[in-house]
């Protein structure tokens, strides 16, 4: 279930990011889309996920965040600085399971959790970008 709302978010907001954004919001999409389906193709570090630490997952969300951070400092928006922020939390989240008393189901949601506000970034960054494009006429990508 939370794997339907969570695509369903990612198709929506990433579709209104596509059409209505600018270059840099298209650029979130395909980083973000990538790492969505890296993540489905990294093996677990086990017979149960989330026992230890997820090794391939890590790296897809190390990867995500130095893309985004990449991606934050180019461009002229603010969004990005905050969606690179969601991915160290994320990065951090997988650094947590090192302590030997966090149970594995908290791993696993606090993990997913930082997967959430994503989507609804992008969205929102590709709605300032209108708002700018109507208030200004125009609204410089990159810096």
């Amino acid at each position: 279930m939370n794997v339907i709302v969570y695509l369903s978010l990612l198709l929506t907001c990433c579709l209104y990011a596509l059409a209505r954004g600018g270059t840099p919001e298209r650029v979130a999409v395909a980083i973000l889309v990538t790492a969505v389906v890296a993540s489905t193709l990294v093996p677990s570090m086990g017979s149960h996920r989330f026992y230890q630490l997820e090794v391939g997952m890590l790296a897809v969300d190390t990867c995500l965040f130095v893309s985004m951070t990449a991606l934050a400092l180019r461009a002229q928006r603010y969004w990005p600085m905050w969606l690179a922020a969601v991915k160290l939390n994320t990065v951090i989240t997988h650094l947590l399971i090192l302590a030997p008393t966090l149970p594995p189901w908290s791993y696993a949601i606090a993990n997913a959790a930082w997967s959430y506000p994503s989507p609804l970034l992008i969205a929102i960054g590709a709605i300032r970008h209108r708002q700018r494009l109507r208030r200004y006429g125009a609204d410089p990508a990159w810096s």
